[in-house]
């Protein structure tokens, strides 16, 4: 049996694929979590073989959830499920540490298979989606760089914080939601506004907005 993990707050949608899962009888889900206390929380007790983060998680973002799961359970296994299939959105999941990046356009058959190569320790890309990375690898095999993100010149952790402060969140919710201190998040903010080159929030809002990052 694979034990299995869901994070998402939509409460019909997760309900939903829960029953999808609970098809196959080599699943076994774990539990399940709509916010993200609650959900580093229920990992660390239960110690799931696959956990699977919507990147459409309000608040914090799914690809913030995975970079904090990774960075306590280094050897986690996150499987991305995704709305959306742009480069940047692959990319930054990848290098948040997620060893699977599906969407949920697919047939289920298929995030079933994408759920399996993970469980086993594989990488898997969903097909309409690989070709992206496979493009990358070639340019970087010619000596081409690759396209830049907007948001690249950041840390990890400024990368939280970022994505949380386009959002409008507070720096004390911002600390609830990473575990630090609102003084650490505002260490953080300075570099964050320095680096992207905007002068305010209200700046780096119609940055998120200019780049087409998700403001939800």
């Amino acid at each position: 049996m694979t034990t299995l993990f869901l994070v998402d707050d939509r409460e019909l949608f997760r309900e939903g694929f829960r029953l999808l899962l609970c098809s196959q009888a080599d699943f076994d889900i774990a539990g399940e979590a709509n916010a993200v206390p609650q959900a580093y929380d229920a990992v660390e007790a239960q110690r799931p073989e696959v956990t699977i983060v919507s990147s459409d998680l309000g608040g914090l973002g799914g690809t913030a959830v995975t970079r904090e799961l990774v960075r306590r359970w280094p050897d986690a296994k996150v499987l991305m499920l995704s709305s959306r299939r742009d480069d940047d959105g692959v990319h930054q999941a990848l290098a948040g540490g997620a060893r699977g990046f599906a969407l949920k356009q697919q047939p289920s058959a298929q995030v079933f298979d994408a759920v399996r190569a993970v469980a086993l320790g594989h990488v898997y890309l969903a097909p309409a989606i690989s070709h992206l990375v496979l493009q990358d690898h070639l340019r970087l095999r010619r000596g081409e760089t690759t396209q830049a993100g907007p948001c690249d010149a950041l840390s990890r952790r400024e990368r939280d914080v970022f994505e949380l402060l386009v959002r409008g969140h507070s720096n004390r919710r911002i600390g609830r939601m990473l575990g630090i201190s609102p003084k650490t998040v505002e260490t953080h903010r300075a570099p964050v506004l320095r680096q992207l080159g905007v002068p305010s929030l209200v700046d780096l809002i119609r940055f998120a907005a200019r780049h087409q990052l998700p403001l939800d």
